[in-house]
């Protein structure tokens, strides 16, 4: 028998790289051994796409400096480039576009490449040509279905896939066209469960075998905004970064204090086309009041955990498993979303929304159960009232000495809980 003709794939990555770390280069590596060890793919290109400015993230340096930098990281690559048609946009382009230009110009590419080969056929490959175009544009799930076409996939990190899941970040027919259409590789991130992430979301879940998630073994979780803490500080990044990339930060005087408050106060981009009608004086007011809220924070004490999780309803062996635990919570702010994260040894939970609108809330992991939720500011407290089979039931996080504070009340029981800032994650 024959062996099976590989498809080949050509990988996408678009993200800000600010800056590009040994991490990013990492992902296709391991994306590339994942899809050819099913025995199906060759991955023959990956590329690079970094952000335009119009992002307008919160420390988002300029997009030259972002693209030079990713071409100096994959100079001693022989497979990996650097695009830089989404960076030179004057606004923000949605993934989706990308990934669509990206596609076609693939298309157009393996198109020329026929011609050469096969003169005699002008008239069948315009008309070939024309009938792909089509497909690409409308978005079809037969794009890639023709053997000797090259697929292409967005290569991404589990943040990626959780972010689908914030409101207003990404149209829903966006996450539709490129998973449906083109197929996401996906690699692991520690405290984030992505096989919870595929089943929660609809999308997802009817394509999930277009989904291949990758696991990362040797755990390496470098994160771009501690790079660019400890540069700012002056510590060293050396192998966090290629040689190259770190030698022009330095040239360049990069990532400053001053730098890292760019865009600080400004709505992302897509937040901004996609929240119609949101009142954005009060939105910046929040994110100012909510500024002290976000980093990383480990638990110091935890007040009445038992009668609080009796509230609940939960059970006694999952009771004297959380009472052993120490949590820590990451609390992020996209814009006016807000996602926090509470993680432990047992397992992680992480819920995300947008201040004053409700939303459903299913709290698995916890009690399991379906509540109408609604996130305000009380003062300067962050209040959180859940509407459900529980009564009085919510939660509340504020600062105070420098310290995080929580209220979790169910019915007539309070945990109380206090957390200090990470050591790593103090400016």
């Amino acid at each position: 028998m024959e062996p099976m003709e590989r498809i080949r794939v050509v990988l996408l990555a678009c993200g800000s790289f600010n800056p590009i770390t040994n991490m990013h280069l990492r992902m296709f590596e391991l994306a590339r051994d994942h899809l050819e060890d099913t025995g199906k793919y060759k991955v023959i290109q990956g590329m690079i796409s970094p952000v335009g400015d119009g992002y307008k993230k919160k420390g988002l340096i300029e997009a030259h400096h972002r693209v030079q930098m990713a071409q100096l990281a994959t100079e001693s690559s022989d497979w990996i480039r650097v695009t830089d048609w989404e960076s030179q946009q004057p606004e923000w382009v949605e993934t989706a576009k990308v990934v669509r230009h990206h596609h076609s110009e693939l298309l157009a590419t393996q198109q020329n490449d026929d011609d050469d080969d096969e003169v005699d056929t002008v008239k069948c490959g315009k008309r070939r040509r024309l009938e792909e175009s089509e497909c690409v544009i409308q978005g079809s799930p037969d794009c890639s279905t023709r053997k000797d076409m090259p697929q292409l996939k967005l290569l991404c990190g589990a943040d990626v896939l959780e972010s689908f899941g914030v409101p207003n970040l990404w149209k829903p027919e966006d996450i539709a066209e490129i998973v449906s259409s083109h197929g996401i590789v996906c690699i692991t991130r520690g405290g984030t469960d992505t096989e919870r992430l595929i089943q929660q979301s609809d999308a997802l879940w009817e394509n999930r075998k277009n989904i291949y998630i990758t696991r990362e073994w040797v755990t390496n979780d470098i994160s771009a905004t501690h790079v660019r803490r400890a540069l700012r500080r002056g510590q060293s990044v050396r192998y966090l970064l290629s040689d190259p990339v770190l030698w022009y930060i330095q040239q360049k005087g990069l990532y400053s204090a001053e730098s890292e408050q760019k865009n600080a106060g400004v709505m992302l981009a897509p937040l901004q086309r996609y929240s119609g009608g949101l009142d954005y004086t009060c939105v910046l007011l929040s994110v100012k009041m909510a500024a002290s809220l976000c980093g990383t924070w480990d638990m110091i004490s935890n007040v009445n955990p038992n009668g609080y999780m009796i509230a609940l309803g939960m059970g006694i062996t999952f009771r004297k498993i959380a009472l052993r635990l120490k949590h820590r919570k990451v609390i992020e702010q996209v814009g006016d979303v807000y996602i926090i994260k509470t993680l432990s040894s047992f397992r992680n939970l992480t819920t995300s929304f947008r201040l004053g609108q409700e939303f459903e809330e299913f709290t698995k992991g916890l009690d399991n159960r379906q509540c109408k939720s609604l996130v305000t500011w009380q003062g300067k407290t962050l209040v959180c009232n859940q509407e459900g089979e529980k009564k009085n039931r919510g939660w509340a996080h504020w600062i105070e000495d420098e310290k995080l504070y929580l209220e979790l009340y169910c019915e007539n029981e309070v945990c109380k809980q206090v957390f200090k800032k990470n050591a790593q994650d103090k400016v």
